[in-house]
């Protein structure tokens, strides 16, 4: 049969003489690598112990039988060993690693066939002799895995990853610094480093090397004193971070840098800056023209060389609110705008950005652009001057509300990216809050301004008349005539009197709580007897009270000695709270004033029997201009508020408690006096 095929078992074995067989047996029989003798065609006539062991095989299993289906081979290596058979049967040595299956698994010989000649120069014996390189098969292919995969992640890293030789000349570049430095592979191997450098740093980079060569680190970071920068094949410089390590490799040093461009993290890190240091700009201040002010001065020269605060008017009028520009001396030309309406005929990105609620830019603007965007010839002219080669415009909103633009500008075409359209909304953002907040803040001011101009018109202009019509009224009753008395014609002017008295109250309350909000309450404070105070509120609504019929009683604890306080101060607490009490009390009613001492204070309460007050008006009770019952209004609801003022004024607390139909008990708490020993 030919070398290599699978034939049946040979029917003869080695035919040398019997001598020379058992010393050829002998000879390989105790060799530790597997050793097969085989016949011309291939056919199995003896394998040694290590054969035999290493596919798991008896001799009687393999003598005669195809060398090729012996039971040593796997299906892959089959071919292999078959070609290995053919040219060593036509004279010729041969040699390969295959792969072997035993008892063990999976192994690799390293297996040569050799041809034996007779006298006549035939091939008469094959000799197969095979190497276990399992291990070396096996260290070989997690080197070259461990290869290919380095060698991946160097070529998809996003870093540039550059190797150098002792010259500093570049010997492996992979894609993330074709991608960063803008070289290809080609067209930087064999270049000096110092192209990647700004000229102004490679002779100090080149020093740096050097010594790093020559010192015992292995690794450092680069730059650790100061940032360092590259160089793009543009021309362009960009911050970076980097390090190198060094190795040995067959006697040469290789240099390795590790480089990271931090653009984007820099521009960002300046956009945080810049956005902190707007925020606590626009934050300084709530005056409406100060805050315009300064929005717009913030982003010059950070974002742009000029910015112009347009306002969105309720006609739907765009008009230039406030400008500023980066030179001063242009600055002054700008101002000139200020207040100008754009004109709804002509292109400009604002209507862009207005009209579609999202910025708008004009990368590069040409002449023709800047002529049809200009009002007339001077205006164009202005804009030359002023440096218009590129737009951003960035819509505002506040409280879900389009309010204006702002507009950056710059003197160069170009100028705005994405991550300046980014920076810019995050600004627009700020700055219309802000601005909004301060036109909420002087519409306030002014509303407030109206009331005071209105108390002060009704205290004076409203309180002298009303004050004269009480006093009028009080005569008229001393002097009725006996016969006018007994018709009643004196409940008419009592009902003058009593209301002219409530008005001149509501007016007293207005102006009390124009002073506690301007911080004008001044306390004139002296030990006050609890008792006596307590009597003197009791003495001022007895009659009211009895005319209600509503019980008023006092439950003033002994001992209870003194507050520290104001006492008129103090009446108008007291004043408020019966009068409340009494108000909201019906007929056959009872109204509860105690006192007791704690913990260096006074508790004073004051209890009804009236309705109640639903759990949902407990929180506004004390606000001011707040009543439960608006339907049937009692006054203005300040009586409450002001008392709060004045409690919290001495230092003291206020609070409600309710039960709905049982009543309502409000208290407070006073600073005690001290109480002075007798000598």
């Amino acid at each position: 049969m030919t070398a290599g095929s699978s034939s049946s078992r040979s029917s003869r074995r080695f035919a040398p003489e019997a001598g020379s067989l058992e010393v050829l047996l002998a000879a390989f029989r105790l060799s530790d690598h597997p050793t097969v003798l085989l016949s011309p065609d291939g056919a199995v006539l003896g394998a040694n112990p290590a054969a035999l062991a290493a596919g798991g095989l008896e001799a009687d299993d393999v003598i005669g039988t195809p060398f090729l289906d012996a039971g040593w081979w796997s299906g892959d290596a089959r071919a292999l060993v078959g070609q290995l058979l053919e040219a060593a049967g036509g004279g010729a040595p041969a040699r390969a690693t295959v792969s072997t299956t035993g008892r063990g698994g999976t192994s690799f010989l390293d297996l040569s066939i050799v041809p034996v000649r007779d006298a006549g120069g035939a091939v008469e014996l094959l000799i197969a002799e095979g190497r276990d390189v399992t291990a070396a098969v096996h260290a070989e292919r997690a080197l070259r895995f461990s290869e290919a995969k380095f060698a991946g992640m160097v070529a998809i890293s996003a870093d540039a990853i550059i190797s150098i030789d002792d010259a500093q000349r570049i010997i492996h570049f992979n894609r993330g610094a074709e991608r960063i430095f803008g070289w290809t592979e080609r067209q930087a191997l064999g270049q000096p480093l110092e192209i990647l450098l700004p000229e102004r740093f490679r002779a100090m980079h080149a020093e740096h090397v050097r010594r790093f060569a020559t010192s015992p680190i292995a690794a450092r970071q680069m730059g650790e004193r100061q940032e360092i920068s590259g160089l793009r094949r543009t021309g362009e410089e960009f911050p970076a971070e980097a390090s190198i390590s060094k190795i040995e490799v067959d006697g040469r040093r290789v240099f390795t840098v590790v480089l990271r461009d931090i653009t984007a993290r820099k521009h960002a890190d300046r956009a945080q800056a810049f956005l902190a240091r707007a925020g606590g700009v626009l934050a300084s201040s709530l005056d409406y023209e100060t805050t315009l002010r300064a929005v717009t001065r913030l982003s010059v020269p950070e974002l742009a060389d000029w910015c112009v605060f347009y306002t969105l008017e309720k006609d739907g009028t765009i008009r230039r609110l406030q400008l500023a520009h980066a030179d001063p001396a242009r600055d002054e030309l700008l101002q000139t705008l200020r207040g100008q309406p754009l004109d709804r005929g002509r292109p400009h990105p604002v209507f862009d950005a207005v009209d579609g609620h999202r910025p708008a830019i004009i990368p590069d603007i040409s002449d023709t652009t800047l002529n049809t965007m200009a009002r007339d010839r001077s205006q164009l002219e202005m804009f030359r001057e002023l440096g218009m080669r590129s737009a951003l415009v960035v819509p505002l909103f506040a409280r879900a509300e389009l309010t204006g633009a702002m507009g950056f500008f710059s003197a160069v075409p170009h100028r705005f990216d994405q991550d300046d359209v980014i920076l810019a909304q995050d600004l627009a953002l700020r700055a219309a809050l802000a601005v909004d907040n301060a036109r909420l803040y002087a519409e306030a001011h002014n509303a407030l301004r109206a009331r005071d101009d209105i108390l002060a018109v009704v205290s004076h202009d409203l309180g002298n008349p009303l004050s004269a019509i009480r006093i009028g009224t009080s005569l008229l009753l001393r002097s009725l005539p006996r016969g006018e008395r007994e018709r009643g014609g004196w409940r008419h002017l009592e009902s003058i009197r009593q209301s002219a008295a409530q008005m001149e109250r509501l007016i007293n309350d207005l102006i009390e709580v124009k002073r506690i909000e301007a911080g004008q309450l001044v306390l004139v404070r002296s030990a006050l007897g609890v008792a006596s105070i307590v009597a003197q509120a009791l003495e001022l609504f007895g009659a009211l009270a009895a005319d209600r019929d509503i019980d008023l009683e006092s439950r003033v604890e002994a001992g209870v000695g003194a507050v520290l306080a104001d006492r008129d101060r103090t009446l108008q607490i007291l004043s408020n709270l019966i009068g409340n009490a009494v108000k909201f009390t019906p007929p056959r009613g009872r109204v509860v004033l105690s006192a007791a001492r704690t913990d260096g204070e006074v508790l004073i309460s004051v209890a009804d029997t009236g309705p109640g007050i639903p759990a949902e008006h407990l929180p506004h009770v004390f606000d001011r201009f707040w009543q439960a019952d608006r339907e049937r209004r009692q006054g203005i609801g300040l009586g409450l508020a002001i008392a709060k003022a004045i409690v919290h004024a001495h230092g003291g607390r206020i609070w409600v408690e309710t039960t709905l139909g049982k009543g309502t008990t409000f208290s407070f708490t006073l600073p005690a006096a001290p109480v002075v020993d007798p000598p």
